[in-house]
Parts: C-alpha cells; sequence; structure tokens
C-alpha cells in the first residue's frame, strides 16, 4: 500500500497519517494491519476524545482480543468509564475505505516529473492537428507587408460598418 491508500483506508489526510505516525514513533510500512489499527485509533481519539497514543495502544488491543462479529467493552475497574465500540459497524466503514483506496480512484501518482513540452508553438499545434498554414503564411510576410494588409483590412471592416457609403 502507499501513503494515500492507507489515508484513504483511515479517513484521513496522507499529512495526518504522516504525523500521526511520528508522533506515536510507528516505523513508516504502508500495510493493511497498519492502516486498520491506525483507523480504530482515530475512530477511538475522534469519538471518545482519548490522546492518540492511549487510542493507538487500545486499537491493539482490541484488534488482539475481540470478536470482529460483536461490540467490544470496556469499562474502568471504578465503574465510572465504560467505552463501547461497534465492531462490525467499525469494521463495515473500514472495508468500504480499504476498498475504495485499492480501487483504481485512488492509485499512486506516477513517479517523476511531467514530461516538458517539447518543440515551438507552432510545431506542437501541427502535432495536435491545427491547421497553421495561414500563420506560416503570415510569418514569411515581411513587416512592411503585413501592415499593408492589415491597413486593408482595417479599410474594408470600414465599408461594411458604413454598409458601403462614404
Amino acid at each position: 500500500m502507499t501513503l494515500g491508500q492507507v489515508a484513504v483506508a483511515v479517513g484521513a489526510s496522507p499529512r495526518w497519517v504522516l504525523n500521526a505516525l511520528t508522533r506515536l514513533g510507528v516505523p513508516r510500512r504502508y500495510d493493511e494491519p497498519l492502516a486498520r489499527r491506525l483507523a480504530l485509533a482515530t475512530t477511538l481519539h475522534e469519538s471518545a476524545a482519548l490522546p492518540l497514543p492511549r487510542a493507538w495502544d487500545m486499537a491493539g488491543r482490541i484488534l488482539a482480543e475481540a470478536d470482529y462479529f460483536k461490540d467490544w467493552q470496556y469499562e474502568s475497574s471504578d465503574g465510572l468509564v465504560t467505552v463501547r465500540i461497534d465492531l462490525p459497524r467499525f469494521f463495515t466503514n473500514y472495508q468500504v475505505r480499504l476498498a475504495v483506496a485499492h480501487s483504481s480512484h485512488a492509485a499512486p501518482k506516477a513517479p517523476g516529473r511531467r514530461p516538458s513540452l517539447t518543440g515551438s508553438a507552432v510545431e506542437r499545434a501541427r502535432r495536435y492537428g491545427w491547421d497553421v498554414t495561414l500563420l506560416d503564411s503570415t510569418l514569411r510576410e515581411t513587416p512592411e507587408q503585413r501592415l499593408r494588409n492589415l491597413h486593408e483590412t482595417v479599410k474594408g471592416l470600414e465599408a461594411i460598418r458604413t454598409g458601403g457609403r462614404r
């Protein structure tokens, strides 16, 4: 997997994933188990307002011991705090994001720079299929000839505007 695919699977931006992995001290080996654990840690971090390192540890424990088809529940020793996670719903949402991450829409970019444009603008226009014969013939004329043609064109336009009247 790539960073972009992990980000889609987690439901976060690539920058957030990089910052989270740096904060957690996790090596950047982008694979599916990392994405699954980070997605669950993100859910705990956002929904239960747990600090990300604590959510990361809890996500590892949940994935190690939980039945994926039942809710997971944790109750503090004093009974004041209860955390319940609907694992079937979490895994359904995660699998959808993972499928999108592996689809062509989230495909990684081609490496390297885009090729630069080669040749003059006229050559590129010809290769594209444009007819540049009028441009070529105009460029072959001297500046005096171009100015004379422009003057004749302006006179013709004036005649059209006045309807041939003087």
